[in-house]
């Protein structure tokens, strides 16, 4: 049908010339300026409005799959993941191969299991014991910035971060680790296939920081966590590693150009944080209204444009088979924005996270939700809160330089991290 062929061209096709695992920056300039995602909105509209919120029959290229546009089915499949919704549909698995074979996301069955007790048991750990570190990290990273800051300033500072409490202080100045990374993530993206010489540097790389387990990091409790034959511990980390120096790095700037435009959530931000000590997990703890705001910069632009699930087995969904291996696809950038399902869809509102309504809403998935929802949820919000109270305390003077955001104006479908420029004045927070 026709809304397949729209689907392949205004959706998945933008997603995937953009890159799925690392974004690609002239791709994304030619998206912000055309407004892709706002096109695919208003597609997704259409197509909701003419068949209800699903699932929905739709060819993905020459693949039929089962689009969900609404709360109920997405709650359905979410929380039958990892069975009979698994998360590691062949064209998602064999991508991510390439730079993390072992990884969580990717796994199924008993190595799912497996894994997913060792990441929750390291990543709680590392909260439970290790908060007042990771706070004072990133202060004292965020006290490095200078006052121009662009993307690729803050990606840099991030990344700092998080190979220091990943790996340990003795990663500061490894910047080799993430930009092999990061390559790996380029050379993986769709229709990539890797770099095998590289992967093999990389992982030699990681695997001294494993060893060495310096006091203080997130790989030092590796011993303390459940590991068999399954586990690869090792091969854990790098989802850790571009989750929080690049995912968290692009979701917390945009929060950042966010506050820099609309005053009342900036005041009462650092109002917040004037109270709070930055240096312990309590103080970061307590930023509240600060984590609404990096909620709803998540919600707004989702860094996961979109989930897949794969049916494990033949599937009855209300009196429809859904065969084995068939996909089901839940857009974010859709229901996020969905103005009939959320009443705040276009705007900025932090609000909507401290009442709990939103966190509770199956309809948002930048963490996802469920058994398969995100297991380094807390690790994230904290470091993003701890780097931007750093730099919104009382007498901050935050300016977005570029884009221009009008808070009297529904907000864009898209924010390109790569052009957001701001400048930094005033105190910081200590």
């Amino acid at each position: 049908m026709i809304e397949g062929v729209r689907f392949t061209a205004q959706v998945a096709l933008p997603n995937l010339i953009q890159g799925l695992f690392r974004r690609r920056k002239q791709a994304s300039a030619i998206a912000s300026r055309t407004g892709a995602d706002g096109l695919a909105v208003g597609f997704l509209a259409g197509v909701k409005r003419s068949y209800g919120e699903g699932p929905v029959w739709i060819r993905v290229a020459k693949d039929e799959t089962l689009l969900l546009l609404g709360r109920t089915p997405i709650r359905r499949a979410l929380e039958g993941s990892p069975e009979p919704f698994a998360a590691d549909p062949e064209p998602k698995k064999s991508a991510m191969s390439h730079f993390q074979p072992h990884a969580l996301t990717i796994s199924r069955d008993g190595d799912w299991e497996d894994r997913r007790k060792f990441t929750e048991a390291v990543l709680d750990a590392g909260m439970s014991s290790l908060a007042d570190r990771f706070a004072a990290v990133c202060v004292e990273e965020s006290a490095r910035l200078e006052e121009e800051l662009d993307w690729d300033t803050w990606n840099r500072a991030v990344r700092r971060v998080t190979r220091r409490i990943i790996l340990g202080d003795g990663a500061a100045d490894d910047d080799s680790i993430s930009e092999m990374l990061g390559e790996l993530m380029d050379k993986s993206n769709p229709p990539g296939g890797g770099d095998e010489e590289l992967y093999e540097r990389y992982v030699a790389a990681l695997q001294r920081y494993v060893d060495e387990a310096e006091p203080g990091s997130l790989v030092s409790l590796f011993e303390r966590a459940p590991v068999t034959e399954r586990t690869e511990p090792v091969g854990q980390v790098t989802h850790w590693l571009f989750a929080l120096g690049d995912t968290l790095a692009i979701n917390a700037l945009r929060c950042l150009a966010l506050l820099a435009a609309f005053d009342e959530q900036h005041k009462r931000v650092s109002e917040e944080v004037a109270n709070a000590d930055l240096n312990t997990e309590s103080g970061v703890d307590s930023l509240k209204v600060l984590e609404a705001c990096l909620q709803e910069a998540m919600r707004l632009w989702p860094t996961t444009a979109m989930l897949s699930r794969e049916a494990v087995r033949d599937v009855d969904w209300d009196g429809i088979t859904i065969p084995a291996g068939k996909q089901v696809l839940i857009v974010n950038t859709f229901n996020h924005r969905d103005d009939d399902a959320v009443p705040f869809a276009d705007r900025f509102d932090p609000d909507a996270w401290l009442s709990g309504d939103a966190a509770d809403d199956w309809i948002f998935n930048h963490f996802s939700h469920g058994p398969q929802g995100c297991p380094g949820t807390a690790l994230a919000l904290f470091v993003g809160k701890a780097m931007l109270a750093s730099l919104l305390g009382p007498g901050s003077e935050v300016r977005l330089l570029s884009p221009r955001l009008d808070p009297t104006k529904p907000l864009p479908h898209t924010l390109d991290f790569f052009g957001l420029k701001l400048s930094l004045g005033g105190s910081s927070a200590g």
